[in-house]
Formats: structure tokens, C-alpha cells, sequence
């Protein structure tokens, strides 16, 4: 009996000690975890309020409050409550340009043992009258060599209307060929613009826009914002020379592939300042070729110096065997003190 006793004290010791920690710790509330904002349109923003709660015995600490995308915003007034203060936390929720049943989560991450991410979800019904695939309303074509031709499509839908009509023949800044068509694939509420990279879009990142006109009520216009990155087949290990005040020039210039390996050949090098002198070498073939340049600058009493102020610009010109490529361009600059 006694050895029962003193095994029943001690429970009682330990959930006496358990209580009194559980009174001790803090503890996050929240009035209303959850909201259904029902029905909204595309771009439309409702407000929501939260009442955060201590109601434990210690210090609430709340490290971050964090929505899980940047349609939904908290704000919250207090990061810290003491044991039974409260405080409030403003919630923006903007419908985008969603369509259907979406839910949000915003995260309220805090220092309660049993709750260190109290969690409010938000949910809507977004109605669109178009649709647009991407959503984004973004189109991106990846990386491909200058002189090739890539082409995507976005889609329209109708959600209600049953004609869809869209109208659109060229990018704003005309970098990119612009086509539609309407009653895509049969169906008289899809359409499809098309966008196509052109072969002689210059090398380099290039970003455009379209705009698209629709006989959709509320999305008369739609904007597409393009991008797309040409590059050269050949690649310079420098984009320019520059030889500030130097007695001699040498360097030397890397040709080679943009990726992998491709047949080519450098035919002929030449700079059309004639103090340069330009030379070139097979490294290894179709992977390598060096490019050697060497000289001296003129004298600062040639017209020539004295007419530029001593800051003498030239072009050096690599010619290859490439049809779509047959001379690539390095700017030469070298500085004389006059």
C-alpha cells in the first residue's frame, strides 16, 4: 500500500507540474481562422480582420506573418502580446486574375509549443468572362540561336459568351509576329493568338508586348507581355576591347559555340584600326579558335589622335563560314594621354 501511495503522489506531483507549465506557456488564438468571401470578380479586392489573442501565461512572440501568394497581404499591428492581450490583423485579398475555386493560407508563425504556425484559410469563387492560357498573360520563349524561327500560342475562352472574337496584328515595339485565330479548333468560344519569333530578331534579351482586342464585356482589351532571348550560334570570350593609355596592346579573344559543338570555321580576321594587328588560330576544330591581337597606339600628335581627343574607336571584325552568321563585330577602343 504504501508503494501505491507514493506512486500516486507522485502523478499527482507531475500533473500538477504539467498544469502549472501549460498555465506558464503562451498561447496564440485566433477569432476566425477561416473565410469564404463566395463569389468575386477578376480584379476585385475584399478586407478582412483578424483578433489575435494571448491567452496563455507567457510573452506571445510572433516571428512572421506570411500569405502563401501576393494576391493576399497581412498586416498585423502587434509582433508581441503579453498574457491576455489582443491585437488585430488586417488581411487584403485582391481575386487577380484567378477563375474557379481558389484558397489561400496565410501563416502566422510564433513561438506556442503547440501551435507555432497558426494558420488562416481563405477561400473565393472567381469568375472570369475570358479566359487566358497562361494565366499570367505572359509569354516566354527560351533561349535559341539567332535566325531560328520559334512560335507558341495563348488561348481564349468564353466562359458565357458564345462567340468569341479577338483582333490583334503586331507587338507594340514589332519584334514579334503577331497572328489570330478565331473559332480555334471548331469551337466558336476559343480563339488563339499566335506569336512567333521571328529569324531576324536581333540577338539578346528582347521583351514586347501585344495587345489584344475581344468582344468580351469588362475584357476589351487583354495585354500580353512577350519575351525572348536570341542568341549567337558563336560566342567572344570579351564583348569589347578597351586598352586604356597602354604603351602596346596584346590580348587574344576565344571564339566558340554558344552550347555543345557545331561545324565552323573563322575565314578571316581584320580591324580597320591599322596600328591592330589581327591574326587567328584553329584551337580545336569546331569547338575552339583564338582570335590574336596585337599593336601599339598612334602618337598623340597623328590628326588622327588629336582630331578624337585622344580616344581612338575601331571595330574588329571576325568573318566565318556560317550562313546565318558571316561576321561578328567587337568594338575596339584604346585612350592616349594628349
Amino acid at each position: 500500500m504504501r508503494t501505491v501511495a507514493i506512486a500516486l503522489s507522485l502523478i499527482s506531483l507531475l500533473s500538477s507540474l504539467l498544469f502549472a507549465g501549460s498555465a506558464i506557456a503562451q498561447v496564440i488564438h485566433l477569432d476566425n481562422d477561416s473565410f469564404d468571401l463566395g463569389n468575386m470578380n477578376q480584379l476585385e479586392s475584399r478586407e478582412m480582420q483578424v483578433t489575435l489573442t494571448n491567452k496563455g501565461g507567457g510573452l506571445l512572440v510572433i516571428s512572421e506573418v506570411k500569405a502563401d501568394c501576393g494576391c493576399t497581404v497581412p498586416t498585423l499591428n502587434k509582433m508581441q502580446l503579453a498574457p491576455g492581450e489582443s491585437t488585430f490583423m488586417d488581411i487584403s485579398f485582391n481575386s487577380k486574375k484567378f477563375h474557379g475555386n481558389i484558397t489561400k493560407i496565410v501563416h502566422v508563425f510564433n513561438n506556442d509549443p503547440s501551435t507555432p504556425d497558426a494558420s488562416i484559410i481563405i477561400q473565393a469563387n472567381v469568375f472570369s468572362p475570358l479566359l487566358v492560357d497562361p494565366g499570367s498573360r505572359r509569354m516566354g520563349f527560351s533561349q535559341t540561336s539567332v535566325g531560328t524561327s520559334e512560335t507558341k500560342k495563348v488561348l481564349f475562352t468564353a466562359t458565357e459568351a458564345a462567340n468569341l472574337e479577338i483582333s490583334a496584328n503586331k507587338s507594340r515595339k514589332g519584334l514579334f509576329d503577331i497572328s489570330t485565330v478565331n473559332n480555334y479548333e471548331g469551337n466558336p468560344q476559343a480563339s488563339a493568338l499566335v506569336i512567333t519569333v521571328p529569324k531576324d530578331m536581333p540577338a539578346g534579351r528582347q521583351r514586347d508586348n501585344v495587345r489584344v482586342k475581344t468582344n468580351i464585356e469588362g475584357e476589351e482589351f487583354v495585354d500580353i507581355d512577350l519575351s525572348a532571348w536570341p542568341v549567337l550560334a558563336l560566342r567572344f570570350s570579351v564583348d569589347k576591347l578597351n586598352f586604356r593609355f597602354k604603351k602596346s596592346f596584346s590580348t587574344s579573344i576565344q571564339v566558340f559555340p554558344h552550347e555543345g559543338e557545331m561545324e565552323y570555321k573563322v575565314t578571316k580576321v581584320e580591324c580597320d584600326l591599322p596600328e591592330i594587328d589581327v591574326t587567328f588560330k584553329e584551337v580545336t576544330p569546331n569547338r575552339q579558335t583564338k582570335v590574336i591581337v596585337k599593336g601599339a597606339p598612334i602618337s598623340k600628335t597623328d590628326p588622327r589622335a588629336i582630331e578624337a581627343s585622344g580616344r581612338i574607336n575601331g571595330t574588329l571584325k571576325i568573318h566565318t563560314s556560317l550562313k546565318e552568321l558571316p561576321v561578328m563585330e567587337i568594338p575596339v577602343t584604346y585612350m592616349i594621354r594628349m
